[in-house]
């Protein structure tokens, strides 16, 4: 297993085994799916601003990261995302 996998069993708290493997490779087609979507749906918006006219892309973008955090919690990067500067 790479040390990839190694590093997100750890801050999944989880251990590095075949059944981890299959949850890593569920989360990152899950993710990616949801960010292939919303970012298609982002170019639809752009040419046409009543197609998801509210704040609905950000909503799907802000659950699809919590989806991530919820799976990798322990991960120091978040620690960048809760820094955040408006």
């Amino acid at each position: 297993m790479t040390s990839h996998l190694e590093d997100g069993a750890t801050f999944a708290g989880r251990k590095n085994n075949f059944s981890y493997y299959c949850y890593h490779a569920w989360i990152a087609i899950r993710t990616g799916s949801e960010l292939m979507y919303t970012g298609i749906m982002s170019f639809v918006h752009a040419l046409f601003p009543f197609i998801y006219s509210g704040f609905e892309l950000a909503e799907m973008l802000v659950k699809t990261v919590n989806k991530v955090r919820v799976s990798i919690p322990d991960w120091p990067g978040w620690k960048e995302l809760d820094r955040w500067d408006k």
